[in-house]
């Protein structure tokens, strides 16, 4: 079976869509990932781990560029979506659902829609927003198939009236099975985007304020504020490559997520460092009321705080003060993570979603034209 995902980054790789594209490869699937070089700096085709990635222009600068271009990127996307024939679109997010809504209509290819977060949360209030919440509303009760990263999102879509064929998929990793010695000072780290709303900057304010360590690597709009405003104890590392973002993961006795949650995308958000902290043994600093905080709850494996940085720096002074009760917080992360959040979970729903491994479904359907 051919499947055609779509997304509107370059691949370099995303980690979600690299993971469900790896799963389906390995399950015997034939998967092309066509995606959006917005650079112009990636290869135009190239093979990653078996997925046939093909990138498309045109080029477009962040910002009010990129929605003037986007069209473009739909038209070159739909008419080679329209030359692969494939079996399924799997379109990742509210920018390339239309694709998958436009050849689902056109000629009713089966459409999965993989929902990563909620739109519209990232627009200001006002006609846009209503117009995509509107239009995403549309998306989700038109898929054949709706794929959310948690339990939350169920519940949110079947009050819009989503009937069923609702699949968890959370954003959980493969057990990375290496254990790393932690710091022998409590250190606290901070992988991945570095924009307002994720308490980035009230951190380093706490962690200078109680003279604690805090590595930050990431990129994004803050990344010019980090890099000046970290200094000792903080250091800011830049990019970091997975392999090396795990290693300081799992070097730290704390991590936190720590999302605004006057949006509704954040309280419900449940990142994929959430589940790299527990199977790393590191301790979580998370908002209270999120789902992120359920599962830190369930697995004793960090503390729940208030959006606030008094409350917060309270908290990180308790885990300072308790190396005992940080280590058991570890421990009990990762038997959570090992029992129910390892990411071989997931891709069997992945996988029995698209009707099982391809090629037993192909060795099986042999078999009956033989007896037949």
């Amino acid at each position: 079976m051919k499947v055609v995902m779509t997304v509107s980054n370059p691949f370099k790789p995303d980690p979600r869509v690299y993971k469900e594209a790896k799963s389906l490869v390995n399950a015997g699937y034939e998967v092309y990932v066509i995606a959006w070089d917005r650079e112009g700096k990636y290869p135009e085709e190239e093979v990653v781990d078996g997925i046939k990635v093909i990138r498309l222009g045109p080029r477009a600068a962040y910002g009010v560029a990129m929605v003037l271009k986007l069209p473009l990127f739909y038209l070159n996307a739909f008419r080679l979506v329209l030359k692969l024939k494939p079996e399924v679109v799997h379109t990742h997010d509210f920018d390339t659902a239309v694709l998958g809504f436009i050849f689902k209509l056109l000629t009713g290819t089966k459409w999965i829609y993989d929902v990563h977060d909620l739109y519209e949360t990232f627009i200001p209030p006002g006609a846009i927003r209503k117009s995509v919440f509107s239009l995403d509303k549309v998306f989700i009760l038109s898929a054949d198939s709706v794929i959310v990263v948690n339990r939350g999102f169920v519940s949110l879509f079947r009050k819009w009236g989503r009937p069923g064929d609702i699949h968890v998929v959370m954003n959980s990793i493969e057990d990375i099975g290496q254990k790393f010695e932690k710091h022998r000072r409590f250190t606290v780290f901070y992988g991945g985007v570095l924009s307002k709303g994720r308490f980035i900057l009230e951190m380093i304010r706490i962690s200078r304020e109680l003279g604690v360590p805090l590595r930050i690597a990431g990129f994004g709009t803050l990344e010019d504020r980090v890099r000046k405003t970290c200094k000792h104890p903080c250091e800011f590392l830049g990019y970091l490559p997975r392999d090396k973002a795990l290693k300081e993961m799992g070097m730290a006795h704390a991590t936190f997520i720590l999302y605004d949650p006057s949006s509704e995308n954040n309280r419900l958000a449940t990142p994929n460092k959430l589940f790299e902290a527990m199977a790393l043994e590191t301790a979580l600093l998370v908002v209270d009321g999120s789902t992120a905080a359920e599962i830190v709850r369930e697995g004793r494996c960090g503390l729940p705080c208030e959006y606030d940085e008094k409350n917060v720096r309270e908290n990180l002074l308790k885990l300072m003060e308790s190396p005992k009760d940080v280590r058991k917080m570890g421990r009990s992360g990762r038997r959570l993570f090992l029992k129910k959040y390892r990411w071989e979970r997931f891709e069997d729903v992945l996988v029995r979603l698209y009707g099982g491994k391809a090629y037993e479904n192909s060795h099986d359907s042999r078999r009956s034209a033989a007896v037949h």
